[in-house]
């Protein structure tokens, strides 16, 4: 707002004769208004109210249905542990606030995953949707074509595999590698 003031928590507004406590504000004893949030002073003559628009930031946190980045830290015989880099929904991006999420071996693929180890190696980078956030942990999913690794690195190299023909090729020792590859995939 502009020609507003900004004013702090505990500091003097005005007295109880000129105004009422409005949004933000609140009066002591003796009358006096006094702001309880970080903002900017509004009079309303009219109205005669003083009151604070509060500048407090609104925590989008992560939830179902969020898309996060991420990158894989552990791959198991059932599932992947995924160290969660970023996440976004609607187009707003979200607080990470739990950095490890996991993908169960039934939620990568809607064709039969024979190894967790042929869809994700350890340092893939992928994009996934969040299925579930509780107590115990985020839960991901990577079954639509947009989700899945969107960047892979070579199991000898580690060199960043390039997608050619439908396979991932190293471009180091020239040997091909499978992945639950992105639509999205970054190195084509």
């Amino acid at each position: 707002m502009k020609g507003s003031k900004l004013v702090y928590p505990g500091e003097f507004l005005g007295y109880e004769e000129e105004f009422l406590a409005g949004n933000n504000a609140f009066s002591d004893d003796e009358g006096r208004i006094y702001s309880d949030s970080v903002g900017f002073k509004n009079e309303d003559a009219e109205g005669h109210e003083v009151s604070v628009e509060s500048m407090k930031k609104e925590l989008r946190i992560l939830e179902k249905g969020c898309i996060v980045l991420g990158v894989v830290s552990l791959v198991k015989m059932h599932g992947v542990v995924i160290e969660l880099k970023s996440a976004e929904l609607n187009g707003v991006k979200r607080v990470v606030h739990d950095r490890m999420a996991s993908l169960a071996v039934f939620n990568i693929s809607r064709e039969y995953v024979k190894s967790t180890e042929d869809m994700f190696r350890v340092g893939d980078i992928v994009k996934a949707r969040v299925i579930d956030v509780s107590n115990y942990g985020i839960e991901l999913e990577t079954k639509a074509p947009e989700f899945g690794v969107v960047k892979a690195f070579g199991i000898k190299s580690r060199m960043p595999l390039h997608l050619i023909a439908g396979n991932l090729r190293d471009p180091l020792t020239g040997a091909t590698e499978t992945r639950k590859i992105s639509s999205e995939y970054l190195l084509r």
